[in-house]
């Protein structure tokens, strides 16, 4: 899908149950007036449960064998738009959009956050991911910056552990269906994300920082900070 430097064992594994699929699907937040974005569709098992679901479906595949048996796998298919192209090269839609997709693993983390940090993130995703990933990025086994940075704009939430044997090869290590879902009332304003983020990325850059502090604990030092800066 991606590039020739990645690591086979953290390559992309293809999801091959479809009734697994189809549950996980139907138990997302996806709707009939939603355009869903799909990140790598590979052979195209979670593309063909999203269209039975979903308004519109953009699948983004770089793989050109794959990109062309999708094609002609979905050539009378009109709520599906093909990309061939690298996803995080692609300009992300400025309308409202959600996301499903099984992520390569080495390159989740970009483009976990190509997806956060653009000017319209998606209002809600469903990332296969790996576990211990999912942890971290979800505060569940570490307060790291990465889930301080972000927790006040979105909720993180792992909504499926998967065995081993639903992927095709056998990955080496745990994976998760992870949810990233925008707030419906942020914790914080949106104007102030670069303010509040830059302050994370100083607390952690600093030789005392408090790894163990709760979301609330962050945010009343940050709203402390503001007001002496106002002083």
């Amino acid at each position: 899908m991606y590039t020739s430097w990645r690591r086979p064992e953290l390559s992309q594994r293809f999801l091959h149950n479809r009734q697994l699929v189809h549950q996980l699907v139907r138990q997302s937040s996806i709707g009939k007036n939603d355009l869903v974005i799909e990140v790598g569709p590979g052979k195209g098992i979670i593309t063909a449960e999203l269209l039975d679901v979903a308004k519109q479906v953009v699948a983004v595949e770089l793989d050109q064998s794959l990109y062309q048996q999708l094609s002609r796998d979905f050539s009378n298919t009109p709520n599906l738009k093909l990309i061939h192209q690298d996803f995080l090269t692609w300009e992300l839609p400025h309308e409202a959009y959600k996301v499903f997709a099984n992520l390569p693993f080495d390159v989740e983390g970009l483009i976990v956050r190509k997806l956060l940090n653009d000017i319209n993130p998606p209002q809600d995703s469903y990332l296969v991911v790996r576990k211990d990933v999912a942890e971290r990025w979800s505060g569940i086994s570490y307060r790291g910056q990465f889930s301080v940075c972000w927790r006040p704009w979105f909720r993180f939430a792992i909504v499926h552990k998967f065995h081993r044997r639903d992927f095709v090869p056998k990955p080496k290590v745990a994976s998760v269906l992870l949810r990233i879902q925008q707030r419906d009332k942020p914790l914080l304003p949106w104007s102030q994300r670069k303010n509040y983020q830059s302050f994370i990325k100083r607390s952690f850059a600093s030789a005392r920082r408090p790894t163990t502090l709760t979301l609330n604990q962050w945010l009343q030092l940050y709203h402390d900070k503001e007001r002496w800066d106002k002083t």
